[in-house]
């Protein structure tokens, strides 16, 4: 799964999501966090999941999370 996030720039942005895909059992292959103006960028890409929509919901549910998008999904 391919994943970019944007959201505050703060300490715990990328933290936070990182720690919440370890609770999820999701394997990190490579992580890009960037600072954007006021904002932090995180590009991810991780090992595929059974619950790969779940976790997109949950890390925009965050209170961090400007916005999350899925880059890998195919129409």
């Amino acid at each position: 799964m391919r994943l970019a996030i944007k959201g505050a720039a703060s300490p715990e942005f990328a933290l936070r999501v990182l720690n919440l895909l370890a609770q999820q059992d999701v394997t990190v292959e490579r992580a890009l966090i960037e600072l954007v103006g006021d904002r932090y960028r995180l590009s991810l890409d991780t090992a595929a999941a059974a619950r790969d929509d779940l976790i997109v919901e949950k890390i925009g549910a965050m209170i961090l999370v400007h916005h999350v998008e899925r880059l890998d999904v195919v129409a």
